[in-house]
């Protein structure tokens, strides 16, 4: 079943399994900007990308960890190595309880205690909620034992109005004077700055302006597939703005969050298969996942970031803002 809400400037369609945003269309243009799967079985089956999924227990990359003096080993769902977006059966890949109301729609699961490595049970939700040309997301969740929380939303994006024109063209900025640079299995472990890298979007450019120059980190990822330290401004930031040049749509998020992920779409290949009977290829869409600090407490700056105990509440929210010229 599909679930919709509607406005007179958006309409958002969802899925209850993995509360996955499968459509979001500017009604003034009639263009969709989420690239997804084709059959609406495959968010069921496997969900290569992890299309449009919520991701949790941790979003991103994370090794075995200590909390409060005791080692927790993670479920490792990537050659062994270190634990990928929850690990086998994360948020993702859980059925939600729906509740709708006239213009927001919240799904609601939860996790056991232990559950692909992570202490404490915990009841989460997400509520999607459109408010005229926004649609904010905010996520709840509160554990029975002290644990890492950082849920994010792996929406797929592309303004040009057709997924066959890659986002190569998009502009971009993002508000961040650093980034964590990964080790060769792709795991974060140290911020470094942007300034004179080909990671620093603080100025709006092409994504493709750089997006093959000789650069290690760049070539560790296959492309931009770094977390940004958002330069925060009081509760709520400006983390991004995205541009398509043909279309003049533009896509503003602000969040809560300590870090957007940006993923350039570099592992789309040709065995996805996108709604209109279109192969996936890399650069087809990307992603601005705004998350807390990955695998943070294996780095020492950070250790101290998405840690919640009984009673404390979890309680991020983003925006998404839509906007045409």
């Amino acid at each position: 079943m599909t679930y919709i809400l509607k406005n007179e400037h958006l309409e958002a369609h969802f899925i209850s399994f993995g509360a996955c945003i499968v459509k979001l269309i500017d009604l003034k243009t009639g263009i969709n900007i989420i690239v997804g799967h084709e059959d609406m079985e495959t968010y069921r089956k496997n969900n290569p990308g992890y299309m449009n999924a919520i991701i949790g227990r941790h979003s991103g990359r994370i090794t075995d960890f200590y909390l409060d003096g005791k080692r927790h080993e993670v479920a490792k769902n990537i050659n062994g190595i270190y634990q990928l977006h929850g690990g086998f059966k994360g948020f993702n890949a859980k059925e939600y309880s729906v509740e709708v109301g006239e213009d927001w729609i919240k799904f609601s699961a939860s996790a056991e205690d232990g559950e692909e490595g992570f202490p404490g049970a915990v009841a989460f939700s997400v509520t999607y909620r459109l408010r005229g040309r926004e649609l904010h997301l905010l996520y709840e969740a509160e554990p029975t034992k002290k644990t890492i929380l950082s849920l994010t939303n792996h929406a797929y994006f592309n303004l040009n109005g057709d997924p066959e024109k890659s986002i190569l063209n998009h502009e971009l900025f993002l508000n961040a004077d650093r980034y964590l640079m990964l080790d060769e299995n792709f795991i974060p472990y140290g911020a470094a700055l942007v300034e004179n890298t080909p990671l620093d979007f603080r100025k709006m450019k092409p994504i493709g302006q750089d997006i093959n120059a000789n650069f290690e980190q760049l070539k560790i990822a296959g492309g931009f597939d770094h977390p940004y330290l958002v330069n925060r401004a009081g509760e709520m930031s400006h983390v991004a703005t995205l541009r398509s040049p043909l279309t003049g749509l533009s896509l503003e998020v602000h969040s809560t969050e300590d870090v957007v992920v940006f993923y350039a779409g570099n592992m789309i290949n040709e065995d996805y298969r996108i709604a209109g009977g279109i192969r996936g290829y890399k650069n087809m869409a990307l992603c601005l996942e705004t998350q807390g600090v990955p695998n943070s407490p294996n780095i020492p700056e950070f250790a101290d970031r998405n840690l919640y105990g009984p009673n404390e509440k979890y309680t991020p929210k983003t925006v998404w803002k839509l906007a045409d010229n």
